[in-house]
């Protein structure tokens, strides 16, 4: 089963900052989805696809069995919980049965998309983010022609002759599990500007992410904020609770040990990184000639890092532990940028109930070989153009605008995301309000900080 396949294989997404599985693996899914041909033949009619079939119909129970716990045992996953994924899929999907969808009639723009939001039959909200969030904010990109990747330099890295050796073949060795384990120096080194300017909160919270803030504050009805990001942007959101927000990657603004896993405190890691760690961009006239790895309080390992999902490691089991009580009864899936090409995060699309309206936040469509119909009029919705225009039009129709006023005034936007916010303001206020609002009538709910939403 493919599906169970994504459960026990995740891989990483294609945004600007992900650091979770070898590069490789991305091809790896593009055959499984068949996002791309190989060998010049077609998705659906190569030889490679019968040969496939016909090596999985060798495969006795017992032997599929041993595969499936052992995929489950290298990520860390219960097999138990694999097998009620399996059951729950089989258990009642008759496609042919009336689906009873949450809303009188599918929204068809934005202000209906806000007119369901605000309405009772709208109680449970899943957000799924990717790159596309973050965009605005301007974290490097460390997979274009001159991000990080392309530019490090393997020479000045502290390491032996093979690992610079293998760094210098596929920089994101540096990024590597195993590698972190023998040599914590080529992470911490390739990583000290990001991990210094997340602690300063150099890059801020776009308007997308705002926008998740004030659906909790104003609506209690987030049930989890799951992000591919590892920028911890999502959590200069002071109104979103930690337990609101699963980062499926990892986060770049919390210190743990990669031996015990002890989670240890952020500032006092950053302050040993900006001390001990040497600055191989060279634009640190403070930092130290030679570099020398913190030790964890708890395990005495020199192992501290950023709590990021490495190369070759396994995803946090968090996700597992609450994707499936997440998508139960979900009234509303909003996807913001991201490609869906990435599981298990994409899985979301699928997992939540037939009922649910899905809403994709994108500058194109995605999420086709999952399932999402833009062109049936069901319950999938694209709203078209960049995270922050659309979901500020939609905040706006929302009645949510005075709310993000206070952020200019305090400087906590992004520049692209305050000029925006401004220009919209001064346009309201010419035309004498907020005309556009679809929620002014409706009472705020309190807040909802459970852990299920």
């Amino acid at each position: 089963n493919s599906q169970i396949w994504m459960e026990v294989n995740p891989l990483t997404d294609d945004n600007q900052i992900m650091e979770s599985e070898p590069a490789a693996a991305d091809d790896e899914f593009d055959s499984v989805d068949g996002d791309e041909k190989e060998d010049g033949k077609e998705e659906d009619g190569g030889d490679g696809d019968d040969q496939e079939e016909e090596a999985l119909d060798e495969v006795d129970d017992a032997d599929l069995m041993a595969m499936l716990a052992r995929a489950a045992m290298a990520q860390g996953i219960s097999l138990d919980w694999i097998m009620e994924q399996a059951r729950h899929e089989g258990d009642g999907d008759d496609s042919e049965s009336p689906v009873e969808y949450p809303f009188e009639t599918m929204p068809t723009d934005l202000e209906g998309v806000a007119q369901f939001i605000q309405s009772d039959r709208c109680k449970r909200v899943l957000i799924l983010a990717g790159a596309g969030m973050s965009v605005a904010s301007g974290i490097p990109d460390f997979r274009s022609a001159d991000g990080l990747y392309a530019t490090l330099q393997a020479n000045s890295l502290t390491a032996t002759t093979s690992q610079r050796e293998a760094i210098r073949e596929d920089p994101s060795f540096a990024l590597d599990e195993h590698l972190f384990l023998e040599n914590p120096l080529p992470l911490l080194e390739t990583k000290r500007d990001f991990i210094l300017g997340t602690y300063e909160q150099r890059w801020k919270a776009t308007l997308a992410h705002r926008f998740v803030e004030l659906l909790h504050s104003k609506t209690g009805k987030l049930v989890r904020l799951y992000t591919q990001n590892i920028d911890g942007l999502e959590d200069q959101c002071t109104q979103i609770p930690e337990e609101k927000v699963i980062p499926v990657h990892g986060t770049m603004d919390r210190a743990e040990c990669g031996r015990c896993k002890q989670r240890s405190s952020f500032p006092q890691f950053c302050q040993k990184v900006r001390s001990d760690i040497k600055d191989i961009t060279g634009k640190d006239d403070s930092a130290p000639e030679v570099s020398v790895p913190p030790r964890c309080s708890n395990c005495g390992y020199p192992a501290l890092r950023p709590a990021i999902v490495l190369f070759r490691s396994s995803l946090p089991k968090v996700f597992f532990e609450n994707v499936g009580p997440d998508v139960k009864d979900v009234d509303l899936l909003i996807v913001i940028g991201t490609s869906l090409k990435v599981a298990p995060a994409n899985s979301l699309v699928w997992r939540v109930p037939k009922s649910a309206m899905r809403l994709l936040v994108n500058r194109e469509t995605v999420g086709e070989h999952l399932g999402l119909d833009f062109d049936d009029g069901k319950r999938d919705f694209f709203g078209a153009g960049n995270c922050d225009d659309v979901l500020l039009d939609l905040m706006e129709h929302l009645g949510w605008l005075p709310e993000l006023e206070p952020l200019l005034a305090d400087q906590k936007l992004p520049q692209s995301c305050a000029d925006l916010l401004h220009e919209r303001l001064v346009k309201l206020k010419g035309s004498g309000g907020n005309e556009a609002s679809t929620a002014d009538s409706t009472e705020d709910t309190e807040p909802t900080t459970s852990s299920d939403g």
